[in-house]
């Protein structure tokens, strides 16, 4: 009776016929061990890297400019990353606005590394960057965004643009200022190459019941690297003489410039960007409206805007007396002190004149009490190294 018991505990505990037992579940793979040499990033993070040149010995203001340069390509990466191209390109004013205070989208940072070699200091870091914060910036700035100019109306004035001369610069130009015209409301088409005579043009223009012609010529040049900031410079300019239609009298004359930096591996488009910049300035005076932009002119008169001067400073006394100066200039309706860091102090100046005229003004009327070199422009922000002027030796003093 025992051997029974056994053998049947033994066939309750064996599997079925022709049952095989379950396999074991593998164990999953250990995880990868980080690259070697590589930071193990915080939830959005990024590991982006700045330099800035040393000027004049001052290598911290060197990095905090090398700092600035990093933290904006964080953000920017961060952009990049939230927006596609054509958003990009249709927030641009507000993306720039957001370039212009990129520290305030970056909580918390870690240095990598950082030093100087060559004149350049280089600092490598982890950024962390706010993208809700971010996000909720760009969705405010694209609820601020106005609506597209009304239509053209059939009654409105219309204006005919033709060549004045065969410059490579011109007729590319013309489609662009005939464009901007459209955008503000007037009539506007392009001449042909037979239309590039005062009379020519004015026949024309009465042919297609408009108004006015405008003769126009442009030219351009690529100013070269803007040094310390990967960019490089271009301008251009505009003439246009303004025809009666069909009588062929000259009624007047208008003139623009306009300015533009583009990053060095985008330097193809810059051309194209000028003309687009200097249409929309001759379209807001050909047409009657505002200037469109203040800052592309070569002289004041506009609306006011706003400048960012950046001042490379060593001597704390050289920061009021600064301040002082750009309050002298007769342009400037407004200049207060927004920032100070180590070594360079930020000011914001509200005025009427370009960029390039008001550091033209602010190097005649800089005081007594300090000097300006290295005077840079890019964009809306003047760059510019400010000193304090030594006191004269005293009368029978030992040099």
């Amino acid at each position: 009776m025992k051997t029974l018991a056994g053998i049947a505990l033994c066939l309750l505990a064996a599997p079925a016929f022709g049952q095989t037992p379950p396999a074991p579940s593998p164990a999953p793979p250990p995880a990868p061990p980080p690259a070697s040499g590589e930071p193990s990033l915080a939830p959005g993070a990024r590991v982006v890297s700045g330099q800035a040149p040393v000027v004049g010995g001052n290598a911290a203001g060197a990095r905090e400019r090398a700092l600035d340069d990093a933290i904006r390509q964080a953000v920017n990466q961060a952009i990049g990353a939230l927006l596609d191209a054509p958003t990009r390109a249709a927030q641009a004013k507000t993306l720039k606005a957001i370039e212009a205070k990129a520290r305030s989208f970056v909580p918390r940072y870690r240095t990598l590394e950082e030093g100087e070699a060559n004149g350049v200091y280089t600092i490598r870091l982890e950024a962390e960057v706010d993208e809700t914060a971010l996000r909720r910036r760009i969705e405010r700035g694209a609820a601020a965004v106005p609506p597209p100019p009304p239509p053209a109306k059939a009654g409105a004035p219309g204006m005919l643009v033709a060549a004045a001369d065969t410059n490579e610069a011109t007729a590319p130009f013309v489609a662009s200022l005939v464009s901007a015209l459209a955008a503000a409301g007037v009539r506007a088409r392009a001449g042909d190459t037979g239309e590039t005579s005062g009379a020519a043009a004015a026949q024309a223009a009465a042919r297609a019941s408009l108004e006015e012609a405008a003769l126009v010529t442009a030219d351009g040049n690529a100013e070269g690297l803007v040094r310390g900031t990967g960019r490089i410079a271009f301008s251009c300019r505009a003439n246009a003489r303004l025809i009666a239609a069909p009588a062929g009298s000259t009624l007047g004359e208008r003139a623009a410039t306009a300015r533009v930096f583009v990053d060095v591996d985008k330097a193809a488009d810059g051309p194209a960007q000028c003309r687009a910049q200097l249409g929309a300035d001759l379209a807001g005076r050909l047409g009657g409206a505002p200037t469109a932009s203040v800052a592309s002119t070569g002289a004041g008169g506009g609306d006011l805007h706003f400048i960012t001067v950046d001042a490379d400073v060593v001597e704390p006394g050289a920061i009021p007396e600064l301040v002082k100066s750009l309050r002298g200039v007769g342009a400037v309706s407004a200049a207060e002190l927004t920032r100070i860091a180590a070594g360079r102090a930020e000011i914001r100046v509200r005025t009427r004149a370009a960029a390039g005229a008001l550091a033209a003004a602010l190097s005649r009327t800089a005081g007594t009490m300090i000097t300006l070199s290295d005077v840079q422009i890019s964009g809306d922000t003047i760059r510019a190294r400010a000193r304090l002027r030594a006191a004269p030796a005293a009368p029978g003093a030992t040099p």
